[in-house]
């Protein structure tokens, strides 16, 4: 019977399926087609998956890796595919941008908010991450006040378009986490943003 353990990493999804003749270990390209790269070790050596749908077999700790080789589209979807399509959703991210000082969203993020909750309607159980950010003028105290704020406005906005108070958190990171770094007291238009990202 075979066994999945699926892990996101190096951009990659990795598949670990436990066969009668050891383990394979599949490389499959995210999405947005970045191919990650996987190093497949045991005590007798290693091998490195760095193609899409490339796979090495181990029989034991004690046997080497096969060489990489290709698998079809078929057998993926023979073995893992209803784990695969169990997967959840990836997260998505919108970055809502502010007028300094306050929690005024400049013209162009206004509209995004209603696309925020729009896109929400699509996911049966979302949860949602509103944090808020500031750029680097102003106190510390006041630039957590002021992130604070702008979450708590983008997900109050959420709530009344529909979106369950429940499925929303709000975070608050001040001038902590700059999308831009720029030397501390910048006014970076940039940094002045509140992170929406659905899960």
């Amino acid at each position: 019977m075979n066994k999945l353990l699926t892990v996101m990493t190096a951009g990659a999804l990795l598949g670990l399926a436990a066969c009668s003749s050891g383990d394979r270990v599949v490389l499959i390209a995210d999405p947005d087609g970045h191919v990650g790269r996987v190093q497949v070790t045991s005590t007798a050596g290693s091998q490195v998956l760095d193609q899409d749908k490339s796979v090495s077999r181990v029989a034991d700790a004690k046997t080497a890796p096969t060489a990489p080789e290709s698998i079809s589209d078929q057998t993926i979807q023979e073995i893992w595919g209803k784990a695969l399509q169990a997967m959840p959703p990836r997260p998505h991210t919108v970055l809502l941008y502010f007028k300094t000082g306050g929690t005024e969203l400049r013209e162009d993020s206004q509209p995004e908010v209603a696309r925020i909750a729009e896109f929400l309607r699509t996911r049966s159980h979302p949860y949602v991450l509103v944090a808020g950010h500031a750029d680097g003028t102003g106190s510390d105290e006041t630039n957590i006040k002021v992130s604070r704020e702008r979450a708590e406005m983008v997900r109050d906005m959420l709530v009344k378009m529909g979106v369950a108070p429940s499925a929303i958190e709000a975070a608050s990171h001040g001038k902590r986490n700059p999308l831009v770094k720029v030397p501390d007291g910048t006014a970076e238009p940039r940094n002045r943003r509140v992170s929406v990202t659905i899960q």
